[in-house]
């Protein structure tokens, strides 16, 4: 354990039943905390809940559509009930695995609802639903996922964009709304991250385009982002809140 503040800490991850959520869960429950692994796909939160718990984890999981509040409601209490409270929720879960990739004036809006709902009132309800038990416990800490979608929107992607640059907006929101309760919400903005969800969508040529322009001349890895994230949770960012760390190898240089 190398993140001071997280051991015997409960924490919920959305989306964590495969991929970057998956990596993000682990993490936690290598630094101690007591996990509930969350996804709207039950056989994927059950597997990676269970070896997590055959490997000496304690985590559970949860089924939860976090566009539903009454979903985002019983991951609550399927977090209380097991572990007695919440300290920590990421927000994980989103669309992007076989996003459809359209221009702006094409895209239906029954897609467009979809992503906003998922990406992005997602994130709202999942953090609604947890605020009241983090009072209970004197404070926790939200990390939203956001993307560098929300800095650098290519084409086709306009609902993917703005669904990103709305948690960039809410994340900013959350903090000074929960600030007072001991509530830190901070978000995470990861680059192009090549595991199974991006190789799915991005063609290997654009991959490697992308890779050139990065300050960095590497593909990004699921792993790069675990650092930053226990940063943000543990105890070393006490006084950071509000904010939206870029992880991208240098793609998108923010003054």
């Amino acid at each position: 354990m190398q993140f001071g503040g997280i051991d015997g800490k409960v924490a919920i991850v959305t989306g964590a039943g495969r991929n970057i959520g998956r990596a993000y869960a682990r993490a936690l429950a290598g630094e101690g905390a007591r996990v509930v692994v969350a996804d709207v796909d039950e056989a994927a939160a059950k597997e990676t809940a269970g070896e997590l718990a055959t490997e000496g984890f304690p985590a559970v999981p949860a089924v939860a559509d976090v566009s539903s509040e009454d979903a985002t409601r019983a991951m609550v209490d399927v977090a209380v009930a097991e572990f007695g409270g919440i300290d920590i929720l990421v927000n994980n879960a989103g669309l992007w695995r076989g996003v459809e990739f359209e221009e702006a004036h094409e895209i239906p809006l029954e897609r467009w609802n979809r992503m906003q709902s998922v990406n992005f009132t997602g994130m709202w309800l999942a953090t609604k639903a947890v605020v009241p038990a983090m009072i209970d416990r004197g404070g926790g800490v939200v990390v939203n996922q956001s993307s560098i979608g929300a800095y650098l929107a290519g084409p086709g992607m306009a609902h993917y964009a703005a669904s990103k640059g709305a948690v960039n907006a809410l994340t900013k929101a959350l903090a000074r709304d929960l600030g007072g309760y001991g509530i830190r919400v901070n978000a995470l903005a990861p680059g192009v991250i090549a595991n199974e969800a991006t190789l799915h969508n991005v063609p290997e040529d654009m991959l490697d385009a992308l890779e050139v322009q990065q300050s960095l001349k590497r593909r990004g890895e699921e792993g790069d982002l675990v650092g930053p994230l226990l940063f943000l949770i543990s105890d070393a960012s006490r006084f950071v809140t509000g904010q939206v760390l870029v992880v991208d190898g240098g793609l998108v240089l923010l003054g």
